[in-house]
């Protein structure tokens, strides 16, 4: 009778099953029928640097996937992309706790880059933006400001010759943007840097198992996944804070000395301009303080490790950089951003390095209120993936996508094509979710890898393996390990 009942029972919870799934995929983009609570996660875990490469070519260029944190519809073309982020408004400008936020929630708290759509994220974006802009100041302080991550690289070049690029980069990335947000010079053994990026590391981690904790949420009490994530906040407050507070005790009004006086000075402006809804309070500004310090660490120092490493794989590629420094610059100084627009070479050297490497392979918002996107109507609260890997290597819309060609973004006359003029590239964003700081990066990016290859030859040490192009991390794709030689050139 037990038996009966139980197989009774299964048999009308499969039913009911079966047929709420179906519902919910009417209209839907079609997509491998998911597992019961736990989706589609066998069909996106097989792959982890590219987890939906084998759905998107069983399913093309649209397709849902049921995942334990909610819907997806994943975009594969660069028209789709394009029409989700610029032609729905709003729509799909949200990021749902569940899909991007946790745990980044409970670790960064009411930052810019991980908030979902509010009025208080729209607040701190205008914060953000205007403290950029106030802190930049013109291009040529914002090169001057991005001159210490240089010198520091130089230093340690010079004290052994053979470095890791993923070791030495990142630490010296992160040193510049402490100088830019507090105004203090640090050396590379400083023990600031370990901190942070021992909360990145965490992030890093938490976010990549995160679905298996939200589908059981009490594991997180008997593992160290939660506790992992009070490390990062106590880091955080540790640090922070503090310096945010010894700013406001000494900040005079129009005087920018870094980037957290900036923030100041932009929120007051701000705040007195705004009316309406609740928006936080200027405590929240050690939250955008955290966004620069990770986006800088995440983006711009894994750039500049893929830039060294195609250009030890193609000597060719860096002779031809190295004459057009030649050309441009004289040996008795350093190459400055205003050389970028007679460099169309170098220019289009990173772009192709950021194509070809996508560093951040996809991005995700969350549907606000009901849309329609390539013909499918989708619900409020679905979340929306830009699959940037597929884009980036769409042989439609760039030819040989897999061959590392800085031609691509050189016209006929040889001449830099611009960042924003390729339809299907597309490394900093789309919409109201681009990234707000690009041009400091590509400042930051031009002035590291022109520097770089104006004083040196970089190559492999004799008899190493030579390094691959695969990629490790989920969200942020960095190169393996390798080790260069820098020769120098003058």
């Amino acid at each position: 009778m037990i038996v009966e009942v139980a197989v009774s029972l299964f048999l009308i919870w499969t039913i009911w099953y079966i047929s709420n799934t179906c519902i919910k995929k009417q209209g839907m983009p079609s997509g491998s029928f998911p597992f019961p609570w736990i989706g589609n996660v066998p069909h996106v875990t097989s792959d982890q640097a590219f987890p939906f490469r084998k759905l998107s070519k069983e399913y093309g260029e649209i397709f849902t996937v049921f995942m334990p944190n909610g819907t997806f519809v994943v975009l594969n073309t660069a028209s789709l992309a394009r029409n989700a982020r610029l032609g729905t408004k709003d729509d799909v400008a949200g990021r749902s706790s569940e899909l991007t936020n946790y745990p980044l929630e409970l670790i960064l708290g009411k930052d810019v880059v991980f908030s979902d759509y509010s009025a208080g994220y729209l607040f701190r974006k205008r914060v953000f933006k205007s403290s950029l802009h106030v802190f930049g100041s013109g291009l040529g302080q914002a090169e001057d400001r991005a001159r210490h991550a240089v010198q520091l690289a130089l230093q340690e070049i010079e004290k052994c010759q053979s470095f890791s690029p993923n070791e030495l980069v990142p630490s010296t990335i992160f040193a510049q943007v402490w100088e830019w947000l507090t105004s203090k010079k640090i050396t590379l053994d400083d023990p600031t840097i370990s901190l942070f990026k021992e909360i990145q590391g965490i992030i890093m981690n938490q976010s990549r198992e995160r679905s298996i904790y939200l589908l059981i949420p009490f594991l997180g009490y008997i593992t160290n996944y939660n506790r992992k994530i009070e490390k990062a906040k106590d880091i955080k407050k540790r640090l922070l804070p503090h310096e945010f507070s010894a700013h406001r005790e000494t900040y005079t009004p129009g005087v920018i000395r870094d980037l957290t006086d900036s923030f100041i000075g932009a929120y007051e402006k701000e705040i007195a301009n705004w009316t309406g809804k609740a928006i936080g309070s200027i405590e929240d500004v050690p939250d955008l303080m955290l966004d620069v310090v990770l986006t800088a660490i995440d983006t711009v120092s894994t750039t500049i490790c893929w830039f060294i490493l195609y250009n030890v794989l193609h000597q060719d590629i860096q002779a031809k950089l190295h004459k057009e420094l030649d050309d441009v610059v004289e040996n008795d100084r350093l190459p400055c951003w205003k050389d970028a627009q007679n460099m169309p070479y170098l220019q289009a050297t990173l772009c192709e390095v950021l194509r070809r490497s996508d560093i951040v392979p996809l991005t995700a918002t969350t549907v606000i209120r009901d849309t329609t996107i390539g013909g499918y109507h989708i619900p409020k609260n679905t979340n929306i993936v830009i699959n940037i890997n597929e884009i980036h290597h769409d042989p439609k819309e760039l030819p040989e996508p897999n061959e590392f060609k800085p031609e691509r973004f050189l016209d006929n006359d040889g001449k830099f094509v611009g960042w924003t003029t390729k339809h299907a590239f597309m490394p900093f964003g789309l919409g109201r979710r681009e990234c707000l700081g690009q041009l400091f990066a590509r400042i930051v990016m031009f002035t590291f890898a022109s520097t770089l290859l104006h004083l040196y030859k970089i190559e492999l040490p004799e008899g190493a393996e030579k390094p691959t192009t695969s990629p490790i991390g989920l969200q942020i794709h960095h190169p393996k390990d390798f080790t260069v030689v820098a020769k120098k050139r003058h």
